[in-house]
Order: structure tokens, then C-alpha cells, then sequence
């Protein structure tokens, strides 16, 4: 999984092999067995590239369909978080209602704005 995802994301950022042995410090010809699984990254050359790419661990060895890194909350969406944890089912409920409500208000909000121009 993990030498296919790296294939994709090199040929997606238009990247040649030679580009990515050199950020990793290593040959192509090294870099080459890593993307067809006849070696396998340690840690630390895994981290580069993840960090490299903007992808998680868990995208790389195909734990998640997500690529990004989830973008951290605010104290307001942490808070609001909290208390939606806090909240038996009818609570929990009662707020995605809500939720869904404003989420279709703004956007019809937005569609007539967007019309307007």
C-alpha cells in the first residue's frame, strides 16, 4: 500500500524518482525499491515524506481515503464539540437539526448573493 500511494503522490506532484532519492538523502535506484515494495521505508524517511506531500501516516499506508491533514479546531469549535459530547441522544439530535438548517439557510444565503453579481 504504501509504495503504491507513494508512486501516486510522486507522478501527481510531477515529480521524477531522482527528486525524491535526493530529498530523502538516498539513490534513485533505493528510492526505486521502495516504490515497487522490494524495501521499505524506515520511519523517519516515511515522516519526510509525509510532511513533504501534506498527507498523514495513516493516507500513506491506506488507513484512510484522506490524504489532508485535518486542520486543528478553535477554542469555539472545541468548546461546541464538548458540548455536543455532553448531550443525551434527543440533545444530539435536536442540535444537528439545527445544524442542517443553517447549513441549507447560508447556502441559499450564498446562492442568491453568488446571482446578484
Amino acid at each position: 500500500m504504501v509504495a503504491r500511494k507513494l508512486k501516486e503522490l510522486r507522478i501527481e506532484h510531477k515529480l521524477t524518482q531522482n527528486q525524491i532519492a535526493a530529498l530523502l538523502n538516498i539513490s534513485r535506484e533505493a528510492y526505486c525499491m521502495y516504490e515497487n515494495q522490494k524495501r521499505q521505508l524506515n520511519y523517519e524517511s516515511l515522516c519526510v515524506l509525509a510532511d513533504f506531500y501534506h498527507v498523514t501516516l495513516d493516507y500513506l499506508f491506506g488507513r484512510s481515503d484522506h490524504p489532508g491533514l485535518a486542520e486543528p479546531l478553535n477554542r469555539e469549535e472545541t468548546m461546541l464539540l464538548n458540548y455536543y459530547r455532553d448531550l443525551d441522544e434527543r440533545g444530539r439530535e435536536n442540535i444537528l437539526d439545527m445544524a442542517r438548517l443553517e447549513y441549507k439557510r447560508a447556502a441559499k444565503a450564498k446562492n442568491f448573493s453568488e446571482s446578484a453579481i
